[in-house]
């Protein structure tokens, strides 16, 4: 289940399992949105409980000229792999990104 978050969470979530810290990370979220022209962003976590990759976070812009339209209603694989099945953990408004 998807749920809208502030920036503040989002990177929360993202950077408590990353090399990375929330600054960083809206410099490359910006960066990205202009490329992308994303309605937002989604916080995409492992699934897999016999996969390496269990737990492990990835970022995906939804809407305007990106791949997702719009927000997954269920697991995805990010990259096609049986062994990254995700889930959504959270959502942001581009909103949140273009203050």
């Amino acid at each position: 289940m998807s749920k809208s978050v502030s920036f503040e969470e989002f990177a929360r979530l993202y950077c408590s399992s990353q090399l990375s810290d929330p600054e960083e990370l809206l410099a490359v979220l910006r960066e990205k949105s202009e490329i992308y022209q994303p309605d937002g962003w989604v916080l995409l976590r492992c699934i897999v409980l016999d996969s390496s990759r269990l737990g492990e976070r990835v970022i995906l812009p939804y809407g305007g000229a990106a791949t997702l339209k719009s927000v997954p209603n269920g697991p995805i694989s990010p990259r096609g792999l049986t062994s990254d099945t995700s889930e959504v953990e959270a959502v942001l408004d581009i909103k949140e990104v273009l203050v």
